[in-house]
């Protein structure tokens, strides 16, 4: 063999390797992006199970300790974060790994916007919520607001559960799938959450729904069987600052438009041709509300004070007279449920407890 046949085959096998070596650090890299993006320890955002779902109630919760969700395999990370580490959520960020099971996509070259349609497309098919964001300049922000056509770093996000129950793990399979193979299809790599392991959080954010979905309500009601004129009821909700509803009832919201406090006549609802209401309840979404035992507090004030205009009382569920002690009892209970809904990381009024309690 001569000298030239040899230094070619040399240079051949150089080459070889050479590709081998670049293809193993980018493959390096982009798997230390993925581990970055999903390490890092974050408050927990679930309770410890109870026995069974079942409808909201005013009262003292058992006391629980607070524990970690238990994950399962989740491809090549261990576990799912609401952001990149050392990347800052912008106010507009809507995915986060509380109440998300999120897929990571990393891929070399930009995503193109049209490239990401057929994704968008077969996602919208879930039954429950999924979003999609991309990264622009170190900030997650949804694709359908981002400034950007195209993005190297994308996370999509599947609600694990809502007012209508959990996200069944075939769902969340059917999730994965769409990302890996979108993912396949544009040469990315992505980084999911085990079906299994993902659907027993969402069992678990499921009872902490149960526990925290709770409607806070006082009533007021004519001494002696007396009725209210709705006109009068109208008047004095228009002077404390409610606001008409197309269904007859009063609602009225914070400064900022977030939810307060809503007002029920019971036969004064649009449909009815009755002229008077025997019955008025207002209520708070606990969930919904900003500050729910200060809204409690102000309910408790223009519940009193529709009383004495309407000569009525303020009373319970049960058609019991609610003194200063019964409300200060409530006022625990909801306090309590207050303090857990902050201590896992979804505040009562905030945009996760929108999304979760939705």
């Amino acid at each position: 063999m001569s000298d030239l046949q040899l230094a070619l085959i040399a240079l051949g096998a150089a080459f070889v390797a050479a590709v081998a070596g670049y293809n193993a650090l980018q493959e390096r890299r982009a798997r230390r992006r993925a581990e970055a993006a999903f390490r890092g320890a974050h408050a927990d955002a679930l309770l410890d199970p109870v026995n069974d779902r079942r409808e909201p109630v005013l009262g003292e919760l058992p006391a629980e300790g607070v524990r970690e969700p238990a994950l399962g395999a989740i491809d090549e990370v261990t576990e799912p974060a609401p952001a990149a580490a050392g990347l800052a959520e912008s106010e507009s960020a809507a995915v986060s790994a509380r109440i998300d099971t999120v897929a990571l996509v990393l891929a070399d070259e930009p995503i193109a916007r049209e490239a990401l349609e057929p994704l968008l497309d077969t996602l919208a098919s879930h039954s429950a919520a999924v979003r999609v964001e991309g990264l622009v300049d170190e900030q997650w922000v949804p694709v359908e607001d981002s400034p950007r056509d195209g993005w190297r770093e994308l996370r999509a996000g599947l609600q694990l559960a809502s007012r209508a129950g959990p996200a069944a793990e075939e769902e969340i399979a059917a999730f994965n799938e769409a990302v890996a193979g979108f993912a396949a299809s544009v040469n990315a790599v992505s980084q999911r959450e085990g079906p299994a392991a993902a659907a027993a959080r969402a069992r678990e954010l499921d009872r902490f729904c149960a526990e925290a979905d709770i409607e806070v309500a006082l009533n007021v009601v004519g001494r002696a069987g007396a009725t209210f004129g709705l006109a009068r009821v109208k008047a004095l909700a228009l002077a404390h600052g409610f606001a008409e509803t197309a269904s007859g009832t009063f609602d009225r919201r914070g400064p900022d438009g977030a939810p307060g406090i809503g007002l029920r006549p019971l036969d004064g609802e649009a449909g009815q041709e009755a002229a008077y209401a025997t019955f008025l309840t207002f209520a708070i979404d606990v969930p919904h509300v900003p500050d729910p035992v200060a809204a409690f507090d102000e309910m408790g004030r223009v519940a009193a004070v529709f009383a004495e205009e309407l000569g009525g009382d303020v009373v319970d569920d049960e058609r019991r007279l609610l003194g200063a002690a019964g409300l200060a009892a409530i006022r625990r209970s909801l306090e309590a449920v207050a303090r857990r809904m902050e201590a896992h990381g979804i505040p009562a009024g905030g945009a996760l407890a929108r999304r979760l309690f939705a």
